[in-house]
């Protein structure tokens, strides 16, 4: 099984079999993408060896190390299910995450519905909303990166598979999730989101009318809305990172 773990984890950090050791990184540094590194652990996921929390692996000798404590179990859903579809009233500590992802980086398959990447990596909502635009899978890469972003905001969802944590969208297209306002852009074959304390939760007693947390949750802890800055600071950043993208 080592042989065919290495045959796959060499496809994506680009090294010969023969060269992979204990002590050879396969973490996202070494893949320079975090969509490289969810390919890779969605493939190895068709082979029996289903990890939950990548970022712990850091070595080719951490992967085996899970594989020999039995990580071919699926993960668990956790008690919460899919995070974002139901979300409650509740503080946030997050800060503020953002994240920049290649389209390219994306598997062209001929159903997206189906592609264990997508699969383990999207909702079946998310994934039919894309579908729906005009560019699926640049829409695929800025829902992606938006739950990088969301992971860097908020360290709740680490470990948790990006299947479970789910980016729903407004009549109008603007991308929502609980405790968190986010803003994805696309430019030059990149996408690039910013996730910041704020966002839209439901009133109470309401299924699908939302208020800006701000408004609902802070005001309801008896504390201001003064989260506004915080999210021009990280469109700021986002703009900046993107600019800085599109110079390499």
């Amino acid at each position: 099984m080592e042989e065919k773990i290495k045959e796959i984890v060499s496809t994506y950090i680009k090294l010969p079999v023969a060269q992979i050791s204990e002590s050879t990184p396969i973490g996202r540094t070494a893949l320079q993408s975090s969509i490289l590194m969810h390919r890779m652990y969605a493939r190895l996921g068709e082979e029996g060896v289903v990890v939950s929390d990548y970022a712990e692996i850091k070595v080719f000798g951490d992967l085996m190390r899970k594989q020999g404590a039995g990580v071919g179990a699926q993960p668990a859903v956790g008690a919460g299910g899919v995070i974002g579809s139901q979300p409650s009233i509740a503080m946030t500590s997050a800060g503020i995450g953002i994240d920049i992802e290649e389209v390219a980086a994306l598997p062209r398959v001929a159903d997206l519905r189906k592609e264990a990447f997508y699969t383990q990596n999207f909702t079946p909502s998310e994934i039919a909303y894309c579908i729906l635009q005009a560019d699926p899978y640049s829409s695929l890469a800025g829902l992606f990166a938006a739950k990088e972003a969301i992971v860097k905001a908020d360290g709740q969802y680490r470990n948790r598979p990006f299947h479970t944590v789910e980016i729903s969208h407004t009549a109008d297209g603007k991308p929502v999730f609980p405790g968190l306002g986010l803003s994805i852009s696309h430019a030059a074959g990149m996408a690039v989101a910013v996730a910041a304390p704020g966002g839209a939760v439901p009133y109470p007693g309401s299924s699908d009318a939302a208020a800006p947390v701000g408004e609902a949750v802070i005001r309801a802890a008896g504390k201001p809305a003064s989260t506004g800055w915080i999210t021009w600071i990280a469109l700021l950043l986002a703009a900046a990172a993107l600019l800085l993208a599109l110079k390499h």
